[in-house]
Formats: structure tokens, C-alpha cells, sequence
């Protein structure tokens, strides 16, 4: 069965990558027993291929204010990844246990080891043997644009939102930049000279990145798209405006297809033997949904992990993310409403995800989110003629029908106008860990900071709200956590 192929696939995948990316004893052992050597050029590149940036990003799935939980189900979740959930989406305090470190149980700690070998080949490419000067010049851009997307995922994580009143005093994360598995202090610099990194490393390997010819590599359409994404974090809209307009700019020069997929056609069940289609569905997830790799709406894969059997039922879209969606929104076949292996239907519209439940969630640049960074880059410049042509552009491959258009009263104002994209984006990334970011920005952004809800809330089998979980303003950064306080010098926790 195709569902099975395609789960041996992504497990022979996982399998090979375990020796990048396993779990380790001890914090400090960023690279297991010594450095990785390497000589030539080509040896530098082979490191650059085996540290993709896939599998990350995976705490913020659980912190989306559009995700609910259900019972009985959530309090059946045991072992140490599943009570991780739990207290990620009750948003407490503790997230690891005291003896515990990130990287045993997560990908939160798989940021040392990433910046390690991306600072590996940043500080040594230029002397690699047998590479020219271009090839040389290429990986260390590839290396820099990639530190950076670390970096920004990173203080995702342990910091508080960007504001620029308070952020050349809140603290950051430690900003490595040596490749030094001896390294044992861990001191956090500002979340001012965070960001100011992850803006020089993306600008200044710009030059020499080259056009999108893989969607595992690294091109300057990502460095755009970044750049876009992280000045979005920081609230600062022209600028972000300028690089996805030059992210758009890169699109007709890429080597492979990139083109929004018509969800009328591949998400349509009633032509289940249509050429491409998505169907059927075989219980865990669509059969034929392509894999990163073949999907012309990624620009590069980064996934958040999701597969864990025991959580199926746990996760779904609240009811007030139901009643986000039209009828006619094909977007809703991505989710079911069904418990998996019963036909009994999920309470108040809620719905659990089915799309990669064995490949992952895509939450890395794509066509998608650029259409919906830009719409909203407009509306907030006033531009709203051109905002609604670059959501409807969008929508028109999503919903069938005339429900595909802007309502007339969306498009009236500038704050409605907005307001219905931050709604679109909750509606095509709902349950990706991409709305934790939304949530960031939006927490400082005072003229929308009201659209957001901070609360989780659990739900019984007949509906009723059995529990709340309200976020507090400091639980937007996670604590780092005790062993790893102890094991890494100066490392500060966070309130």
C-alpha cells in the first residue's frame, strides 16, 4: 500500500540521518567524540548536505493559539516526548524534567549542533583544498544563510518577542560563532545583537547564493524570504515588503517547478483517479501527497515533526479555527473530523490533521506564505487594491467558487483588511507551529495585539470545556531547563 511505502521511505531517510543527528550523553558534546575533519572543498559541501535544516522547529506545533485539546485522550499521553506536549500546550514553566536535556526528548537543543558544523564550514571553507573561489565563496553564503535560520528559530524559542524599545537590554542566546567542541560558555548576548546577527548572516551571503535548484539547498530565494520572515518578527514592515518583494523576483529564474497547487483538483474527492490527486485518504494521512521534494509549493524544506501514534486524537483546530474556514474551503480536506479507526466525529467542528502525519508539517519558506507575507505588507502600507489580488491569487487555488473573493467589507479598511490575512494565514497553517510566530509579533504590534488569544483549552467528548490553560507574557520564551543550566557556563534561564 502506498501509506506503507511511503512510511518505509521516511523512516530509511530518518535512519540515515541518525549519525548527524542523534541524541547525545552530555550538552556539551556538540559533535559525538571530537571534531568532524575535513580537507577539500567537496568535503565542506558534504557537510553543508548532511546539515539541512529539516526536522526542527517542532515545540511551536504545540503553542499555536488555534490548536485545542481533547479528552480522554490528552491525559492518556504518556512517556517523556508526550508529557513534553502536554506541558507545551498547557504552557507551563518546566517543559524537561530536571534531569533531562532538550536534545534527549526534542530538536530544541539540535540548534548547538547545527550552528557547530555551520560554523564549521564558515571559519574553514575559504581554505579547502581543491575548490575555486566561487564554489568556495557559494558554501560559506550557504553556511551563513543557514546559521541565521538556526539562530532565528532559536530565539523563537528561548526569548521574548521583539520590541524594539526593550531589545538591546532583554536577554538573547548565546551567539556562536566558532566551531569549538571544547566550548563550554554559554553567556547570552542581547535579543538585539540575536537579531542583528541573523540579519548581517542572511545579507551578507546574499552576493553569493545562487538561484532555487533544490529544495534542500539553500538559494537566495530562501535568504529573501528570511529576511522577510525575521523582519516580520520584528514588526518592521517596509523592510520586510522590500525582500519578498525580491524573493517574488526569484521565482521565474528557479530550475524547478514552483507553482501553488489547485486544491480543487488534488484535494477533490469525488475524482479520486484524477492525474496528481491526493486521494484517497488512507486513514493516516493522504496517500499521494507529494513528498518536500516534489512539492512545487516549497522553497525549502524545513519540517516540523508530528508523527507520534499515541497523539492522533489529541491535537485538533479549536472551534472558533472551525469556524474560520467556508464550506467550500478545499483547505478543510487536510484535516479530518473523524477519530482515527472510528467514525465518530470530533465535537464542535473540531477537526485533527491528517497531512503529514508520517512526512511532517512544511513550515520553511514557500509560495504559499510569501503570497500571505506580501498581501499583509501591503495592507499595512494602505495598499489595499494590490492586497487583495495577491490573497485572492491564493485563495482562487484554495476554495472553489465565488466564496474565493475578498469580502467586499475585508477589503473596506486597512485594519479589516489585515485582519481577514491574519485570519488567512491561521486558515493555511493551521496546526503547523507557524501560528506561534504570528503570535509573537502580533503580542507587540499595538494596534492588532488584541486578535490574538492566549489560551489553550481542553475539550470533553460532548463539547463542553473541561479545562483553560491561559498563556502568560513569559511563556513565550521556554526555559532552558536545569541540567542544562548546570552543564553550560553563564547560560542564564529565563524568568
Amino acid at each position: 500500500m502506498k501509506i506503507f511505502k511511503k512510511y518505509i521511505l521516511v523512516t530509511t531517510l530518518f535512519m540515515a540521518m541518525l549519525p548527524v543527528i542523534s541524541c547525545k550523553k552530555e550538552f556539551l558534546e556538540v559533535i559525538p567524540k571530537g571534531q568532524t575533519i575535513a580537507i577539500t572543498t567537496a568535503d565542506y559541501e558534504k557537510i553543508l548536505n548532511a546539515n539541512f535544516l529539516a526536522t526542527s522547529f517542532n515545540a511551536s506545533v504545540y503553542r499555536g493559539d488555534e490548536v485545542a485539546g481533547l479528552q480522554p485522550y490528552f491525559n492518556s499521553l504518556s512517556g517523556l516526548i508526550n508529557r513534553r506536549m502536554q506541558r507545551l500546550f498547557r504552557y507551563e514553566d518546566r517543559v524537561y524534567d530536571a534531569d533531562q536535556l532538550p536534545d534527549e526528548i526534542t530538536d530544541e537543543n539540535n540548534y548547538i549542533r547545527k550552528l557547530y558544523l555551520f560554523n564549521k564550514v564558515i571559519n574553514e571553507v575559504m581554505d579547502s583544498q581543491g575548490g575555486t573561489e566561487v564554489q568556495k565563496l557559494a558554501l560559506m553564503a550557504e553556511a551563513k544563510a543557514g546559521r541565521a535560520i538556526c539562530n532565528f528559530m532559536f530565539l523563537s524559542d528561548f526569548t521574548k518577542p521583539y520590541n524594539a524599545t526593550t531589545a538591546a537590554t532583554d536577554p538573547g542566546i548565546p551567539n556562536l560563532t566558532i566551531a569549538d567542541v571544547t566550548q563550554k560558555d554559554f553567556k547570552r548576548e542581547t535579543l538585539q545583537q540575536g537579531y542583528d546577527l541573523v540579519l548581517k548572516d542572511l545579507t551578507d551571503a546574499l552576493p553569493d547564493l545562487g538561484v532555487i535548484t533544490h529544495r534542500r539547498k539553500i538559494s537566495k530565494l530562501v535568504a529573501e524570504f528570511y529576511l522577510a520572515r525575521v523582519y516580520m518578527a520584528m514588526n518592521n514592515y517596509p523592510e520586510a515588503k522590500s525582500h519578498i518583494d525580491a524573493a517574488f523576483m526569484e521565482i521565474p529564474a528557479a530550475v524547478i517547478p514552483m507553482e501553488l497547487y489547485d486544491y480543487s483538483v488534488v484535494l477533490n474527492p469525488e475524482d479520486q483517479e484524477a492525474p496528481g490527486s491526493w486521494f484517497p485518504d488512507g486513514g493516516f494521512g493522504l496517500d499521494n501527497e507529494p513528498l518536500a521534494a516534489d512539492n512545487t509549493e516549497i522553497i525549502y524544506n524545513i519540517t516540523a515533526g508530528w508523527f507520534q501514534f499515541q497523539a492522533v486524537d489529541v491535537f485538533v483546530f479549536s472551534p472558533e479555527t472551525a469556524n474560520l474556514y467556508d464550506p467550500m474551503d478545499r483547505r478543510l480536506s487536510l484535516y479530518t473530523p473523524f477519530e482515527i479507526f472510528s467514525s465518530v466525529s470530533h465535537p464542535n467542528g473540531m477537526r485533527r490533521r491528517t497531512s503529514g502525519f508520517f512526512t511532517g508539517i512544511d513550515v520553511g519558506p514557500s509560495l504559499p506564505d510569501m503570497y500571505l507575507m506580501r498581501a499583509e505588507c501591503k495592507a499595512r502600507a494602505g495598499e489595499l487594491t494590490s492586497a487583495v489580488a495577491d490573497l485572492e491569487i491564493l485563495r482562487e487555488k484554495r476554495i472553489s467558487g465565488p466564496a474565493a473573493a475578498v469580502p467586499s467589507a475585508a477589503a473596506a479598511s486597512q485594519q479589516s483588511m489585515v485582519r481577514f490575512i491574519l485570519d488567512e494565514r491561521i486558515r493555511e497553517f493551521a496546526i503547523t507551529g507557524l501560528r506561534w510566530l504570528d503570535m509573537r509579533r502580533l503580542s507587540q504590534d499595538p494596534l492588532y495585539n488584541d486578535h490574538v488569544n492566549y489560551t489553550h483549552r481542553i475539550y470533553g467528548a460532548n463539547g463542553q470545556e473541561v479545562s483553560t490553560y491561559p498563556l502568560k507574557q513569559e511563556r513565550f520564551a521556554l526555559k532552558f531547563g536545569e541540567r542544562m543550566l548546570n552543564e553550560s557556563n553563564g547560560l542564564e534561564d529565563n524568568p
